[in-house]
């Protein structure tokens, strides 16, 4: 080989300028390579399955696997849109109701019905509408020019539910009456002093027929509350008794709205 010739000291280092790219051992003509081969049945440290990873018989997770069945979403806190209620009836309004009563109010002379039953008045005190009838009067006082202002008639409003149901607990045999139940009589019977605030803002009711027009609402709203909490109490012999503190109640409201 070159760079070698006539040199004894193969591990020496060869002169400068003269390398040798060949490895040693390859040099050596018709290499023999021993390859020994294993069985099948012979033990090893390393067992291998016979089936190829690429075999479509063989599956890579041997556990049950869960699909999405149909009632998915169908779980507490992921009910559907449809099921939901509506918002009116999540806030505890029901237009359907509040109707009723208002044309039970309107109409002092009808006859006997749901509205007039003890136990619904009891037990579905609906403040949605009198607050509401709150609110449009002391709105068409603010448009009248009064100087009443919407504190006058909250101030009022709460003053006389108070006494009322004081009043309502002691008359009362059964001792059902509840605050709520007295506070919705009085708010929907309101709606003739309503109506008559709404009147004074186009003409004055400081005259012979603004008052001759203010009787008929306090009148009207008296016979309407005093039918109500006597059918509520179950006191029928004692209507003109609760139609006085009703009479003066809704005397003060229509003064409100007449000065």
């Amino acid at each position: 080989m070159s760079g070698y010739t006539g040199q004894d000291n193969y591990w020496g280092q060869p002169p400068q300028g003269q390398y040798n790219f060949e490895p040693a051992g390859f040099g050596q003509p018709n290499p023999q390579f021993d390859f020994q081969s294993y069985g099948d049945d012979q033990g090893t440290d390393y067992a291998y399955s016979q089936k190829s990873y690429l075999d479509p018989t063989q599956g890579h997770y041997g556990g049950e696997i869960s699909y999405a069945s149909d009632d998915y979403g169908k779980a507490a806190g992921f009910g559907e849109e449809e099921d939901e209620p509506p918002l009116l009836e999540e806030l505890g309004i029901d237009p359907d109701r509040i109707i009723q009563k208002t044309l039970a109010v309107l109409n002092p002379f009808h006859r006997r019905g749901q509205i007039d039953d003890a136990t619904y008045l009891l037990q579905d005190a609906d403040l949605a509408g009198p607050v509401a009838f709150c609110l449009v009067l002391a709105a068409f006082l603010l448009l009248a020019g009064s100087k009443a202002h919407f504190g006058y008639v909250y101030g009022l409003a709460v003053t006389s539910c108070i006494l009322m149901y004081i009043l309502q607990s002691l008359m009362s045999s059964t001792g059902n009456i509840t605050l709520g139940s007295v506070a919705s009589v009085l708010g929907y019977c309101l709606l003739p002093v309503v109506g008559l605030a709404g009147i004074s803002i186009f003409t004055t009711l400081k005259g012979p027929l603004g008052m001759a027009v203010g009787a008929l609402a306090v009148a009207w709203a008296t016979l309407s509350a005093s039918r109500l909490f006597s059918a509520m109490s179950g006191e029928e012999k004692q209507r003109l008794l609760i139609a006085y503190p009703c009479l003066l109640l809704y005397g003060v409201f229509t003064l409100i709205v007449i000065f």
